[in-house]
């Protein structure tokens, strides 16, 4: 089995993917890394998974995520989260010397607080902290990086600063996936080895939008007495102010028939487009 993550080796997404598998009964797995988010997508096929991170505790959900799920065929199987740290390195001996620095897209949103004390700095954004890291190692004086934390070891340069995000107690979630459409009497079928679940799907209104759309869409869980975790917009980019929500609904073992008979009634007002049914 080929696992596609985002790499190279060393990445958050590598640690999240690792984690995962000391939960699951998998053998014989093959880490196969990728620089994009489109290129781990397209990588998973047949019965291969792949990782893409959702959700940072600090920079919210991950939109590049959210947007291939919005109209993927994928089934999510899982989820992880895993801490995450970072740390500052830089071929200067002072913050203020630093003329560009290196950092990953989300990375920088969670380490505004270190950012704001060097404002005239260039910030050259990368698709992964270890580009981040390669791009700083094959720099010049003046370069600098914020990477992970357990990269940092193996340094030796003039500036290094442990714990730079904004917090210290922060943390990614990520959502393993598998290449296959997620259909609601399949997922109903499924056995749950925990008594928690998790159900994250698209709903968007079939006709135009009216005021009371979304209380309407929400009127449907809480008459099921179905938990929302979480609930965000999206542009459906068919045209210019049409949306689509993108929730997650939890539950117990108990209420699974409860969710799939409030998923089919609102399949016949909205388009409903699941996205996995999985124990959390």
């Amino acid at each position: 089995m080929k696992f596609s993550v985002l790499g190279p080796a060393g990445t958050f997404a590598d640690a999240a993917a690792k984690a995962y598998l000391k939960t699951q009964p998998l053998t014989n797995v093959t880490f196969d890394y990728h620089p994009t988010f489109d290129q781990v997508y397209q990588a998973v096929s047949g019965d291969n998974i792949g990782l893409l991170p959702l959700e940072n505790q600090l920079d919210g959900y991950v939109s590049a995520t959210l947007q291939r799920l919005q109209t993927a065929d994928v089934t999510e199987i899982g989820e992880v989260t895993i801490p995450v740290d970072f740390g500052l390195v830089a071929n200067v001996a002072d913050l203020q010397q630093i003329k560009r620095l290196y950092v990953q897209f989300k990375t920088e949103g969670q380490c505004q607080k270190l950012l704001s004390t060097i404002p005239n700095v260039q910030i050259i954004t990368t698709s992964s902290n270890m580009i981040s890291l390669e791009k700083f190692q094959s720099g010049q004086p003046g370069d600098a990086a914020i990477i992970p934390q357990s990269q940092m070891a193996d340094l030796s340069v003039p500036l290094m600063m442990d714990n730079v995000a904004d917090q210290d107690d922060n943390s990614t979630r990520f959502i393993v996936f598998k290449s296959r459409r997620a259909h609601l009497d399949r997922l109903a079928q499924q056995t749950l080895v925990t008594d928690q679940f998790k159900a994250p799907l698209f709903v968007t209104p079939a006709f135009n939008d009216h005021p009371g759309t979304l209380y309407d869409i929400l009127g449907y869980f809480a008459a099921s007495q179905l938990n929302l975790v979480a609930l965000m917009s999206l542009p459906t980019k068919t045209q210019l102010g049409v949306y689509s929500f993108y929730l997650e609904v939890s539950g117990t073992r108990d209420q699974q028939a409860d969710l799939f008979k409030t998923l089919e009634r609102m399949a016949a007002n909205y388009q409903v487009h699941p996205l996995g049914y999985y124990a959390v």
